[in-house]
């Protein structure tokens, strides 16, 4: 019986969310998923990831409708 492979269960049971809560998502959550982006792969390692981890629901809902706009 094969073992299971964690990162492959993970990709299987990805789903897109297009609703979210109200609630805040607590900074060392961020922080964690901030960092595992910066491991993230990049083109022959030549893209230097940028994050910004927007936590201000009027900024957030401002930068939402400016993306609404163009997409």
């Amino acid at each position: 019986m094969a073992e299971t492979n964690v990162v492959l269960d993970a990709i299987r049971s990805r789903r897109s969310c297009r609703a979210y809560k109200s609630e805040m998502v607590p900074k060392e959550l961020i922080k964690t998923v901030a960092e595992a982006g910066t491991w993230a792969a990049t083109g022959m390692g030549r893209q230097s990831p940028v994050i910004v981890a927007v936590t201000d629901k009027a900024v957030r809902d401002e930068l939402s409708e400016m993306n609404a706009k163009i997409m």
